[in-house]
């Protein structure tokens, strides 16, 4: 989260920096898909509950109080938020290994999720933090040794990774938690894109049954300028600040330029 509340030029040249430290002035959290258990039933208490829904720092991860066993099999109907109830294998599946890798509508990995949270974010904010839930089940690495991986946009997410592959969900269970996503990895377009994926034979089964999105935001910080051109500072503030150096030498070099033109006019006119 950038430090800088704004930056102005004042018209001598001079750069004049105001700083601060940026609090959250907007909070708001979505889900994408139903909690009902992957089509199976009714949680028995909020699944969410204990886990922080926003404002996490990136890789922090924070478990629900409870987790839930349910029956299968299940798959998704036309209504639910697509990726989520479905029951997914490795992309290359060898051996069965849990009931899931043997249901007839099981999926191939990867698992890709795609959460548009651009409703999220209000006209004139940048986003601060975000936090990603997931709704997990019936990961259980620690008994199957089979390694699970996860990326976000494309990038491989060492801090998920090692969660779902901790997870020993055998029942099976499933369990919300919580993480905290990087946000030099976020789209301009406030789309995320979550793809997991099993390793090793592909035997070992596992879904989603809904996600969430937290985000807080910020005020954009822009930069104005004297001719109206405005250097917004939501992606790069280190970049701003060199152009501000940059606009502030140059109408400094002009000033003195402008001082040695008089100067000069008038020693010719003696």
């Amino acid at each position: 989260m950038s430090i800088f509340k704004n930056l102005s030029v004042a018209t001598a040249g001079a750069v004049f920096i105001a700083l601060g430290a940026v609090t959250p002035t907007n909070a708001v959290v979505l889900t994408f898909g139903d909690k009902d258990l992957l089509g199976t039933g009714t949680y028995a208490s909020e699944p969410t509950a204990g886990a922080t829904l926003e404002g996490l720092s990136p890789d922090t991860i924070t478990p629900a109080t409870s987790s839930f066993g349910h029956s299968y099999p299940f798959s998704p109907n036309s209504t639910d938020f697509i990726g989520t109830e479905q029951i997914f294998i490795g992309s290359t599946q060898t051996a069965s290994l849990d009931g899931y890798s043997e249901v007839s509508s099981r999926l191939d990995g990867p698992q890709n999720l795609l959460l548009n949270y651009n409703s999220l974010v209000p006209v004139g904010q940048q986003i601060g933090t975000l936090t990603l839930g997931i709704a997990a089940d019936d990961f259980h690495q620690p008994g199957l040794n089979q390694p699970f991986s996860a990326t976000v946009n494309g990038v491989l997410n060492t801090a998920l990774t090692t969660q779902l592959n901790n997870l020993d969900q055998s029942g099976p269970r499933v369990q919300f938690f919580t993480i905290g996503i990087e946000p030099s990895i976020l789209q301009p377009s406030n789309t995320l894109t979550l793809s997991i994926d099993g390793g090793g034979n592909g035997g070992d089964g596992w879904a989603t049954d809904f996600l969430t999105v937290g985000i807080t935001t910020t005020p954009v910080s822009t930069v104005p300028l004297p001719d109206g051109v405005s250097i917004p500072f939501e992606f790069s503030p280190g970049l701003g600040i060199l152009l501000l150096g940059a606009w502030g030498a140059i109408a400094q070099l002009n000033s003195q330029v402008q001082k040695h033109k008089s100067s000069a006019r008038v020693f010719s006119k003696n």
